[in-house]
């Protein structure tokens, strides 16, 4: 027995000297942050600009505080406006973040977050023309030549308001407003966020004429990072952070209560919906079908009360918005499109979810409230101050 015992000791003690020698086994790495790579133009102040080579700016701060939140890592992938749409169907990036402004051809082709920023285009002239040009619509002239930023939203606002003049489509960014100083332009349109950086003595300003919401776009397939964006601005707007940012980076005009947000969010989305129905017009008489489809307009309320928390008002949104809808495919001009009306129908489904969640978080306030927020938003053809009360009396519901 003893011979035993000291023969087991042994092996115990030579197995403990040889532990002893063996280096210890390292603890695994652990793992890299997941990558949230934030598309920026590095061109429009104060949302995106490159100073020495690296990224600033109000999104930028954003995108960093969002990545920290989320436990991710970001990475800056550089994007031009003009590649905009196209980067986002490739999924070059995960989300772009540098000033993009809401409008119913990307909602097309990404999703959006909801709006965090609203701004106004506006038109900056040398103050000795203020004569010549006393308004905003004495621009909308022959002879008047016009410089805008290439590619943008802002362009297209251009375009739009001023048809009779000659736009100059400028694709740096930072020479425009040169553009107007040294007489090449007789003016320039930017918006009340980068006007502010652009304001020289020379120079004043005319309008704003337009009102423009800000949000990330996304492509299509990343609806649980929208999701959790989603989560992350409401919960920055009810602390406040969010507001110190656009007070900081576009002044004290942009100040907005979490209340006031959450009915902007609203009003904004309402406004993109409406904004697809020319599409989806042009696209229905192309193929000879009817404006009025009410067994997809019942499809449409019953996905509105499944989607919502509180189904009997968001049924009564949506019966005034589907008349909204109607009115504005009846009334406005049928743009050129590639969509077929299962994209659009896509797209505004995308939409609708978004609208949908913000308003299950908005107050319901009062008529009054809500009538303020959507003349501001909804001036659109085929929708009246009859439409306008209607709806607010259902958001007020």
């Amino acid at each position: 027995m003893r011979i035993v015992v000291r023969y087991l000791c042994a092996i115990g003690l030579l197995a403990f000297a040889g532990a002893g020698c063996t280096r210890p086994s390292s603890a695994p790495a652990a793992a890299p942050p997941p990558v949230l790579r934030v598309g920026t133009s590095g061109d429009y102040a104060p949302f995106s600009v490159n100073r020495d080579d690296a990224p600033s700016g109000m999104d930028v701060e954003i995108a960093e505080r969002l990545g920290r939140d989320l436990g991710m890592r970001v990475e800056f992938t550089p994007v031009s406006w003009p590649q905009l749409a196209a980067a986002t169907q490739r999924g070059d990036f995960d989300i772009a973040m540098c000033g993009v402004t809401m409008r119913a051809e990307r909602a097309q082709i990404g999703r959006y977050t909801r709006p965090y920023a609203t701004v106004g285009a506006v038109a900056l002239i040398r103050t000795a023309d203020a004569t010549r040009f006393p308004s905003v619509s004495a621009l909308d002239r022959p002879g008047v030549r016009i410089a805008v930023h290439a590619g943008g939203h802002l362009e297209r606002v251009a375009r739009d308001h001023f048809p009779a003049a000659e736009i100059e489509a400028v694709a740096d960014n930072a020479a425009v407003p040169g553009r107007v100083v040294d007489g090449s332009a007789d003016a320039a349109v930017t918006d009340t966020a980068e006007v502010r950086g652009w304001m020289r003595p020379t120079l004043r300003v005319l309008g704003p004429f337009s009102l423009d919401h800000k949000a990330y776009l996304l492509p299509v397939d990343r609806d649980q990072l929208a999701l959790r964006v989603d989560e992350w601005l409401v919960a920055r707007e009810a602390d406040g952070w969010l507001d110190g940012e656009r007070v900081k980076w576009i002044g004290a005009a942009a100040h907005t209560d979490p209340a006031t947000a959450s009915r902007d969010s609203v009003a904004a989305l309402i406004r993109l919906r409406l904004d697809l129905m020319p599409s989806v017009a042009a696209v229905k008489r192309a193929a000879g079908l009817p404006i009025e489809d009410p067994a997809q307009e019942e499809r449409v309320i019953e996905r509105a009360r499944a989607g919502s928390s509180q189904p009997a008002r968001a049924e009564a949104v949506y019966r005034s918005l589907i008349a909204m809808a109607k009115s504005v495919e009846e009334a406005a001009p049928a743009p050129d499109t590639a969509a077929s009306l299962a994209d659009l129908r896509g797209a505004i489904g995308r939409v609708d979810a978004q609208l949908l969640r913000e308003l299950d978080r908005a107050p319901h306030g009062s008529v009054e409230q809500w009538q303020v927020v959507l003349e501001q938003n909804l001036s659109l053809p085929g929708i009246d101050a009859t439409a306008l009360n209607q709806l607010a009396a259902a958001l007020a519901s």
